[in-house]
């Protein structure tokens, strides 16, 4: 007896908003690389002997150096390395951070590039003419391509695609944690450092606790460049904003209370409980007034504040009970983005008479 063949037609999945998981492992990477450079700055103050942080130590995220006329890479203009100090007003050392290097290792090149601006005589120095005789470059990158990165330096350098007169420290960083407690694991994997202190400690590796560096630089949640936006909105919105709604006047919806803020306002508080505030002139202050106001106005662009003519905002504030305010903002954000791109869209074929490329009919 003959069957027939009977086909099964399964509904599409619809495909997500947004990826959530992408912003979670953005999260991660910026979270551990904040922490790598808060735990070589540690240890290039620890005294091993007088166990004890050295007051000899000048040090600064984020801090604006000039280069030279003679950079090979940013001739005289502002860099802004992720750490750079100071020991002893002798030995000097340029750090930078790399988050999660990809895979693909062509695109590495450009992350020496960017290692290659600071081998220069830098101006911005705490010397009485900003110079140092010279300094050590190092570079920070996950522990799991610290090795690889190193060889990619050197093999860039032999076919003369890159060059550097300064010595090198590739450093390999990972979060580690146990029972009860939270590392950041520091291990030099490549090249050396002058001062031979850390330099010997870090080639063994060092565990430094987080609740150490949070005890002694404080809950500090930003680097030298900007998080993902969505990131910057769940800290705006559980951190500042939380204490801001304790003295806020409450709306006319039930749990909604009215914060009236200015970017300059939430700027300078971010950078005192969560940044790094200016210590002058080539302390730019972290994070940059032009990403708070960016955030403040993708809050009223997703509903969630308007904004006056004189600068002030009014947020909606709500504490939610439920959910994730980190996916909140991330769904918010690439609905936000979807309506724009259609309005563009539309105002192409206005414009222009372009056809429409959105299949979107809502």
């Amino acid at each position: 007896m003959k069957t027939s063949a009977r086909v099964l037609f399964l509904p599409t999945k619809k495909p997500p908003e947004f990826d959530y998981s992408r912003i979670r492992e953005a999260l991660d990477d910026y979270t551990q690389a904040l922490f790598a450079v808060l735990g070589f700055v540690n240890e290039a103050r620890w005294d091993p002997v007088e166990r004890q942080l050295r007051s000899d130590v000048n040090f600064e995220i984020g801090r604006r150096m000039s280069t030279s006329p003679r950079n090979t890479v940013s001739p005289s203009t502002d860099v802004t390395p992720d750490c750079i100090f100071l020991q002893a007003a002798r030995h000097g050392v340029v750090g930078e951070a790399k988050i999660g290097l990809p895979r693909d290792e062509s695109f590495w090149a450009d992350d020496v590039c960017q290692i290659q601006k600071y081998d220069d005589d830098l101006t911005g120095w705490w010397t009485p003419d900003e110079h140092l005789e010279s300094h050590d470059l190092a570079a920070l990158v996950p522990l799991s391509r610290a090795v690889r990165f190193f060889e990619v330096v050197n093999e860039l350098i032999a076919q003369g695609k890159a060059q550097l007169n300064r010595s090198l420290a590739v450093i390999g960083f990972q979060r580690q944690s146990g029972p009860e407690r939270t590392w950041m694991f520091l291990k030099k994997e490549g090249g050396k450092l002058t001062q031979e202190g850390i330099d010997n400690r870090l080639k063994y590796g060092r565990q430094i606790d987080f609740e150490i560096l949070i005890k002694e630089y404080g809950d500090r949640k930003f680097l030298d460049y900007p998080p993902d936006l969505p990131i910057t909105l769940q800290i705006l919105w559980d951190n500042l904003f939380t204490q801001y709604a304790a003295d806020a006047p409450v709306g006319k919806e039930p749990g909604v209370a009215i914060l009236t803020v200015t970017a300059a306002q939430v700027t300078r508080d971010l950078q005192t409980f969560y940044g790094f505030t200016s210590s002058g002139e080539r302390s730019p202050g972290i994070p940059r007034a032009s990403w708070i106001r960016e955030a403040l106005d993708t809050l009223v662009g997703i509903g969630l504040a308007d904004r006056a003519s004189d600068g002030k905002y009014f947020i909606s504030y709500r504490r939610y009970r439920r959910g994730d305010m980190l996916e909140r903002f991330c769904r918010l954000c690439s609905k936000a983005e979807k309506k724009k791109k259609m309005a563009d869209e539309k105002q192409k074929v206005l414009e222009f008479g372009l056809p429409s490329t959105s299949t979107d009919t809502d």
